[in-house]
């Protein structure tokens, strides 16, 4: 963009620290690229702490999960594995559904691969629910 003539004096008596309201309207006139280029900045990295988020999401599920698989394989009697099985399977259900909310925010962000979250992510099948 090309430079206005008020542009130069803006900055000049910026520089000085003068003081106007005049100037202040011209100043709300001038490129912003720096500031543009600070939001940019700033709107990337909490989209990347947003995304990092949602995983973390995904990988505590899974310890979940993975903790309850381990406490079901220990139970011992049929009231206990009743209800790890029935808990197992909710986990399962939140795992998913995280995953899931996962791929939907790396497709908003524009990443259109998901393919590898089912290997990098991956959920065991449901536990049959035995009855007496």
């Amino acid at each position: 963009m090309p430079e206005r003539r008020w542009d130069l004096l803006v900055r000049d008596l910026d520089a000085r620290g003068y003081r106007s309201e005049y100037l202040d309207r011209l100043r709300g006139r001038l490129p912003l690229d720096d500031s543009v280029d600070s939001i940019r900045r700033e709107i990337v990295r909490e989209a990347a702490c947003a995304l990092s988020r949602a995983a973390a999401k995904v990988d505590h599920a899974l310890l979940e999960l993975e903790l309850c698989g381990k406490e079901l394989e220990a139970a011992t009697t049929f009231a206990k594995r009743y209800e790890l099985e029935v808990r197992f399977n909710r986990l399962r259900e939140v795992a998913l559904r995280v995953r899931h909310e996962l791929a939907i925010h790396r497709e908003a962000l524009g990443m259109r691969r998901n393919e590898s979250l089912e290997s990098l992510y991956p959920i065991p099948p449901r536990v049959r629910i035995d009855l007496p």
